[in-house]
């Protein structure tokens, strides 16, 4: 039995490592809790960290803190 994380994003699995397996497999899937989107995206994206370097690293890690604070402070619009 071989296990490895995923996210669902509402239509199919991200899988947040390599699959260890090859061929046709009868899974088990778990629901464990709710993902953050933006640390969900966030998490994603460091995925392919080991490919930069540490400068781009930097600069998205800082694109990223930028996005996820950006609407945080706006009023919520009533579009009724």
């Amino acid at each position: 039995m071989q296990a490895i994380k995923a996210f669902y994003d509402g239509s199919g699995f991200i899988p947040s490592e390599p699959i260890p397996v090859k061929g046709t497999y009868e899974v088990v899937i778990t629901f464990t809790k709710p993902v953050d989107e933006i640390e969900a995206r966030r998490q994603r994206l460091m995925s392919h960290a080991g490919t930069w370097d540490a400068e781009t690293v930097w600069a998205i890690q800082q694109i990223v803190e930028e996005r996820s604070n950006f609407s945080s402070s706006r009023p919520a619009h009533d579009f009724s």
